[in-house]
Protein backbone atom coordinates (compact mmCIF):
# COMPACT_ATOMS: atom_id res chain seq x y z
CA UNK A 1 0.00 0.00 0.00
CA UNK A 2 1.46 3.44 -1.16
CA UNK A 3 1.57 5.95 1.74
CA UNK A 4 1.81 9.50 1.06
CA UNK A 5 4.44 10.96 3.23
CA UNK A 6 3.88 14.29 2.53
CA UNK A 7 -0.11 14.78 2.88
CA UNK A 8 0.64 13.02 6.34
CA UNK A 9 3.41 15.35 7.36
CA UNK A 10 0.98 18.37 5.93
CA UNK A 11 -1.63 17.26 7.99
CA UNK A 12 0.63 16.84 11.21
CA UNK A 13 1.57 20.45 10.36
CA UNK A 14 -1.73 21.58 9.99
CA UNK A 15 -3.25 20.27 12.85
CA UNK A 16 -0.11 21.27 14.80
CA UNK A 17 -0.96 24.88 13.92
CA UNK A 18 -4.44 24.29 14.57
CA UNK A 19 -3.60 23.31 17.95
CA UNK A 20 -1.75 26.40 18.53
CA UNK A 21 -4.28 28.96 17.29
CA UNK A 22 -5.75 31.61 19.35
CA UNK A 23 -9.58 31.53 19.60
CA UNK A 24 -10.97 35.18 19.38
CA UNK A 25 -13.87 36.16 21.76
CA UNK A 26 -15.69 39.53 21.34
CA UNK A 27 -17.27 40.62 25.20
CA UNK A 28 -19.79 43.32 22.81
CA UNK A 29 -22.69 40.43 21.57
CA UNK A 30 -22.85 39.23 25.37
CA UNK A 31 -22.06 42.41 27.50
CA UNK A 32 -25.39 42.37 29.76
CA UNK A 33 -23.55 38.96 31.27
CA UNK A 34 -20.91 40.86 31.71
CA UNK A 35 -19.74 42.66 35.43
CA UNK A 36 -17.14 45.23 36.48
CA UNK A 37 -17.73 46.14 39.72
CA UNK A 38 -16.33 49.59 41.26
CA UNK A 39 -16.81 49.75 44.92
CA UNK A 40 -15.56 52.90 46.85
CA UNK A 41 -14.68 52.79 50.43
CA UNK A 42 -16.05 55.56 52.60
CA UNK A 43 -14.73 57.54 55.77
CA UNK A 44 -17.84 56.70 57.85
CA UNK A 45 -19.50 59.62 57.64
CA UNK A 46 -22.59 57.64 55.51
CA UNK A 47 -22.47 53.96 53.72
CA UNK A 48 -20.65 52.13 55.84
CA UNK A 49 -20.80 49.25 53.60
CA UNK A 50 -19.25 51.28 50.74
CA UNK A 51 -20.77 52.68 47.49
CA UNK A 52 -21.04 50.04 44.54
CA UNK A 53 -21.44 51.10 41.11
CA UNK A 54 -21.49 49.34 37.84
CA UNK A 55 -20.17 49.95 34.32
CA UNK A 56 -22.56 49.38 31.73
CA UNK A 57 -21.07 49.60 28.45
CA UNK A 58 -18.73 46.86 27.99
CA UNK A 59 -16.48 46.29 24.66
CA UNK A 60 -13.01 44.77 23.40
CA UNK A 61 -11.79 41.25 22.31
CA UNK A 62 -9.29 38.74 23.60
CA UNK A 63 -7.09 36.40 21.94
CA UNK A 64 -6.84 33.57 23.88
CA UNK A 65 -4.18 30.35 23.02
CA UNK A 66 -6.24 27.37 25.20
CA UNK A 67 -2.92 25.60 24.47
CA UNK A 68 -0.72 28.46 25.71
CA UNK A 69 -2.16 31.01 27.57
CA UNK A 70 0.71 32.90 28.01
CA UNK A 71 0.51 34.36 24.60
CA UNK A 72 -2.84 35.34 25.44
CA UNK A 73 -3.62 39.09 24.57
CA UNK A 74 -6.60 41.76 23.79
CA UNK A 75 -8.34 44.46 24.68
CA UNK A 76 -11.64 45.64 27.59
CA UNK A 77 -12.97 48.69 26.52
CA UNK A 78 -15.22 50.64 29.10
CA UNK A 79 -17.61 53.87 28.56
CA UNK A 80 -16.43 56.32 31.46
CA UNK A 81 -19.97 57.76 31.02
CA UNK A 82 -21.95 54.15 31.61
CA UNK A 83 -20.57 53.97 35.49
CA UNK A 84 -23.58 54.26 37.72
CA UNK A 85 -23.63 53.93 41.21
CA UNK A 86 -26.79 53.59 43.85
CA UNK A 87 -26.37 57.18 44.78
CA UNK A 88 -27.33 60.24 42.47
CA UNK A 89 -24.88 62.42 43.84
CA UNK A 90 -22.28 60.01 43.72
CA UNK A 91 -23.03 59.25 39.84
CA UNK A 92 -22.62 62.91 39.01
CA UNK A 93 -19.50 63.69 41.21
CA UNK A 94 -17.61 60.36 39.50
CA UNK A 95 -18.52 62.25 35.87
CA UNK A 96 -16.54 65.88 36.80
CA UNK A 97 -13.41 66.84 35.66
CA UNK A 98 -11.35 65.38 39.46
CA UNK A 99 -12.99 62.31 38.88
CA UNK A 100 -13.59 60.49 35.40
CA UNK A 101 -13.96 63.43 33.83
CA UNK A 102 -15.51 62.04 31.21
CA UNK A 103 -16.62 64.40 29.04
CA UNK A 104 -13.16 64.97 27.88
CA UNK A 105 -12.45 61.26 28.37
CA UNK A 106 -14.93 59.11 27.38
CA UNK A 107 -12.65 55.58 27.08
CA UNK A 108 -11.55 53.40 29.79
CA UNK A 109 -9.38 50.72 27.84
CA UNK A 110 -6.91 48.01 29.37
CA UNK A 111 -4.64 46.53 26.78
CA UNK A 112 -3.64 43.29 27.90
CA UNK A 113 -0.59 41.48 26.98
CA UNK A 114 0.38 38.73 28.57
CA UNK A 115 -0.42 36.12 31.02
CA UNK A 116 2.04 34.71 34.03
CA UNK A 117 2.58 32.49 36.95
CA UNK A 118 -0.46 30.26 35.25
CA UNK A 119 -2.00 27.62 37.27
CA UNK A 120 -4.37 24.55 36.65
CA UNK A 121 -6.83 23.67 38.34
CA UNK A 122 -9.20 20.96 37.06
CA UNK A 123 -10.55 22.99 34.36
CA UNK A 124 -9.90 26.48 35.05
CA UNK A 125 -6.38 28.80 34.64
CA UNK A 126 -4.96 30.78 37.17
CA UNK A 127 -3.01 33.65 36.17
CA UNK A 128 -1.69 37.39 36.65
CA UNK A 129 -2.40 39.37 33.73
CA UNK A 130 -0.64 42.04 32.58
CA UNK A 131 -0.98 45.30 30.29
CA UNK A 132 -1.80 48.75 30.79
CA UNK A 133 -4.39 51.13 31.49
CA UNK A 134 -5.35 53.77 29.40
CA UNK A 135 -7.39 56.33 31.75
CA UNK A 136 -8.01 59.82 31.49
CA UNK A 137 -4.79 61.36 29.71
CA UNK A 138 -2.27 58.54 30.88
CA UNK A 139 -1.34 54.99 30.67
CA UNK A 140 -0.48 53.14 33.78
CA UNK A 141 0.93 49.55 33.86
CA UNK A 142 -1.42 47.51 35.45
CA UNK A 143 -1.95 43.37 36.37
CA UNK A 144 -4.27 42.00 38.39
CA UNK A 145 -5.05 37.86 39.27
CA UNK A 146 -7.54 36.04 37.15
CA UNK A 147 -9.81 33.09 36.32
CA UNK A 148 -10.22 32.17 33.29
CA UNK A 149 -12.35 29.02 32.39
CA UNK A 150 -13.38 28.04 28.66
CA UNK A 151 -17.04 26.54 27.24
CA UNK A 152 -16.95 24.68 24.05
CA UNK A 153 -20.35 25.10 21.98
CA UNK A 154 -22.40 26.78 24.91
CA UNK A 155 -22.57 30.24 23.07
CA UNK A 156 -26.14 28.67 21.70
CA UNK A 157 -27.86 28.69 25.07
CA UNK A 158 -27.01 32.29 25.31
CA UNK A 159 -28.04 34.03 21.92
CA UNK A 160 -28.67 31.29 19.88
CA UNK A 161 -25.52 31.61 17.76
CA UNK A 162 -22.28 29.04 16.95
CA UNK A 163 -19.47 29.57 19.10
CA UNK A 164 -17.69 29.10 22.44
CA UNK A 165 -17.47 31.09 25.55
CA UNK A 166 -14.87 32.45 27.69
CA UNK A 167 -15.04 33.73 31.19
CA UNK A 168 -12.47 35.82 32.76
CA UNK A 169 -12.64 36.97 36.99
CA UNK A 170 -10.55 39.11 39.02
CA UNK A 171 -10.26 41.51 41.67
CA UNK A 172 -8.14 44.44 42.60
CA UNK A 173 -7.50 47.49 45.17
CA UNK A 174 -6.40 50.20 43.66
CA UNK A 175 -5.53 54.00 44.85
CA UNK A 176 -7.57 56.95 43.71
CA UNK A 177 -4.45 59.14 43.54
CA UNK A 178 -2.53 56.36 41.13
CA UNK A 179 -5.27 56.99 38.52
CA UNK A 180 -4.49 60.64 38.38
CA UNK A 181 -8.00 61.34 40.71
CA UNK A 182 -5.64 63.04 43.27
CA UNK A 183 -8.56 65.78 43.96
CA UNK A 184 -10.98 63.35 44.45
CA UNK A 185 -9.20 61.30 46.94
CA UNK A 186 -8.95 63.99 49.07
CA UNK A 187 -12.75 64.58 49.39
CA UNK A 188 -13.35 63.74 53.13
CA UNK A 189 -16.23 61.18 52.63
CA UNK A 190 -14.58 58.61 50.20
CA UNK A 191 -11.29 57.12 50.87
CA UNK A 192 -8.61 56.48 48.70
CA UNK A 193 -8.95 52.78 48.28
CA UNK A 194 -11.56 51.39 45.39
CA UNK A 195 -11.86 48.11 44.54
CA UNK A 196 -12.67 46.75 41.09
CA UNK A 197 -14.01 43.49 40.28
CA UNK A 198 -14.55 41.95 36.32
CA UNK A 199 -16.79 39.08 35.93
CA UNK A 200 -16.39 39.01 31.59
CA UNK A 201 -18.35 36.88 29.25
CA UNK A 202 -17.04 36.51 25.77
CA UNK A 203 -18.35 35.06 22.88
CA UNK A 204 -15.95 33.70 19.58
CA UNK A 205 -18.24 33.45 15.91
CA UNK A 206 -16.63 29.36 16.03
CA UNK A 207 -16.50 26.39 17.88
CA UNK A 208 -12.79 25.27 18.64
CA UNK A 209 -12.45 21.70 17.73
CA UNK A 210 -12.04 19.05 20.19
CA UNK A 211 -7.65 18.85 20.40
CA UNK A 212 -6.20 18.24 23.36
CA UNK A 213 -6.18 20.76 25.88
CA UNK A 214 -6.42 20.59 29.72
CA UNK A 215 -9.60 23.38 29.66
CA UNK A 216 -11.55 20.77 27.84
CA UNK A 217 -10.97 17.72 29.69
CA UNK A 218 -13.69 16.48 32.32
CA UNK A 219 -13.20 17.74 36.14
Amino acid sequence: MFINKRRITFGIAFLGMSYLNAMTFDFGPLDKSSVLEVELKTNGSFALQGIRGNFSNIGGQIKFFPSNPNLTDGEILLDARSLRFGYHRTNTDAQKKDWLNSDDHPKIAFKLKSLSNIVWKERAVFAQAHGSLSFKKAKHDFSLPVEIRYFRAERKKYDGKRGDLITIKGEKTLRLEDLDMVEGAKLGEISNAVSVKISLVGASNRVRPLLPTRLLASP
